[in-house]
């Protein structure tokens, strides 16, 4: 098994945030998409409790990837 120290959160194919490890080994998160800053520097322990809570946070506040054309 491969151990990274970098991972790329995607929801649906769109990039959420990036997840750094820290000396400790848990995983900070860094927001891509402000629909997701609330979980800006979270600590997690692994990549799949990181997606995990961007997922609630979208139920929470679904993401519209609809914009209104100019």
């Amino acid at each position: 098994m491969s151990t990274f120290n970098t991972y790329l959160v995607e929801i649906d194919d769109d990039p959420a945030g990036i997840l750094i490890r820290g000396t400790t080994g848990s995983f900070a998160f860094h927001a891509v998409d402000a629909s997701f800053s609330a979980l800006e520097g979270e600590s997690f322990p692994d990549a799949l409790a990181a997606e995990r809570a961007v997922r609630r946070l979208r139920r929470a506040r679904p993401v519209s990837h609809l914009r209104a054309a100019a």
